[in-house]
C-alpha cells in the first residue's frame, strides 16, 4: 500500500494505517524532532476538491482547540507540494468497530472502562460548544489496556441558537445511517442529544455485537431511527442489567426531550448502575476523571 510519497511536510510516513474514499492515514515522524504522528491526507482526486480541503481544514480548527485526554489532538494542517494534509498525536489503538468483531468475550472486561471514557470525551466536546454529528465505534480508538480517543471532527458543528440552525440553508443528511439521530435525518436543530442518541447506539453495539437497528437499505435503515423500538439490549445479551438496559433505551428515545437533558447527566447516572448482572472477570475500573 506505498503512495510514491516518502515526505508530508516535515512527516516522514512510515507505515499505512488506513485507507479511505476520500483520505488516507499514515504512521509518520517528524524529521526533526523524532516524535511520533499519524497523518491524515486527500486522495488523488480530492486533492483539488474545495468541500474535501474544507473537511480537513475544519477537522484542525475544531481539533486543535480540544485538550483532554480523552480526544485525540490535532497539530497541524498544511498543505504539501499539492497535497493537504492533517497532523494529529500518535495512538497506538485500533478502533472500536475492530473491537467489537472480536466479540464481547474478548473485551468484556474493559467494557466498562471504554463505555466511561466515551461518555466523558462526548461530554467533554459538548463543554467546548461543538456537536460531534457522527458518533459511531469507528471514531473512536482504544488501545489494549482499553485507553479510549475521540477521533475525526470533519463533521462537528457549532452548538448554535435554534433560530439560527432553523434559519441556516439545509444541507445533506450527515452522519452515520446506523448511528443517525432522528433529529439529524430531519434537519432539526441539533444540541448535545443528538449525539447522545448516536452515542447509545454505539454502546449498545459494544456490548450487544450488533447496532440497534439495521435494514435492508439506507431508506429502510434511516426509517427504523425514526418510527422503530430497538430490541432491549439484555434480550441480545442476557448479562446486561435491567437498570443499564432502562438507561440505553431513554438516550436511544426517538423524540431529544424524551432522553436525558445532556450527555454530562448520562454520564452521571452511569455511576449508579452496573451494567453486567455478573461481572467479567479482571475488569478493569474506568479511568477517573479529574474535575468531571
Amino acid at each position: 500500500m506505498s503512495t510514491g510519497i516518502v515526505f508530508i511536510g516535515p512527516y516522514r510516513l512510515l507505515n499505512p494505517i488506513y485507507m479511505g474514499a476520500t483520505a488516507q492515514l499514515w504512521q509518520g515522524i517528524h524529521d526533526a524532532t523524532g516524535e511520533q504522528f499519524a497523518i491524515k491526507f486527500l486522495q488523488e482526486k480530492f486533492r483539488k476538491d474545495r468541500a474535501q480541503i474544507g473537511y480537513l481544514k475544519w477537522e484542525y480548527t475544531v481539533g486543535s482547540q480540544l485538550q483532554d485526554e480523552h480526544v485525540i489532538r490535532i497539530v497541524e494542517f498544511g498543505v504539501h507540494r499539492g497535497i493537504p494534509f492533517v497532523a494529529m498525536e500518535w495512538f497506538l489503538g485500533s478502533n472500536m468497530k475492530v473491537l467489537i468483531r472480536q466479540g464481547i468475550e474478548a473485551y468484556a472486561h474493559l467494557a466498562k472502562r471504554v463505555i466511561f471514557q466515551a461518555v466523558e470525551a462526548v461530554a467533554y466536546l459538548h463543554r467546548q460548544g461543538y456537536v460531534h454529528r457522527d458518533i459511531k465505534p469507528e471514531n473512536f480508538l482504544v488501545s489494549q489496556t482499553g485507553v479510549l480517543k475521540l477521533i475525526d471532527f470533519a463533521l462537528c458543528r457549532r452548538i448554535a441558537n435554534p433560530l439560527i440552525w432553523l434559519l441556516s440553508p439545509k444541507t445533506k443528511i450527515q452522519g452515520t445511517c446506523s448511528y443517525i439521530s432522528p433529529e439529524q435525518i430531519q434537519n432539526r436543530p441539533l444540541d448535545g442529544r443528538a449525539d447522545l442518541y448516536s452515542l447509545a447506539c454505539t454502546i449498545y453495539e459494544l456490548l450487544s455485537g450488533r447496532p440497534p437497528f439495521t435494514g435492508i437499505n439506507q431508506s429502510e435503515l434511516l426509517n427504523r431511527h425514526l418510527k422503530a423500538v430497538p430490541p432491549p439490549i439484555e434480550s441480545i445479551n442476557p448479562n446486561i442489567t435491567p437498570q443499564f438496559s432502562q438507561l440505553l433505551q431513554k438516550a436511544l428515545a426517538k423524540c431529544p426531550a424524551d432522553r436525558y437533558r445532556s450527555v454530562a447527566e448520562f454520564f452521571g447516572l452511569l455511576h449508579d448502575v452496573e451494567i453486567f448482572k455478573d461481572k467479567p472477570p479482571g475488569e478493569l475500573p474506568p479511568v477517573v476523571v479529574a474535575g468531571f
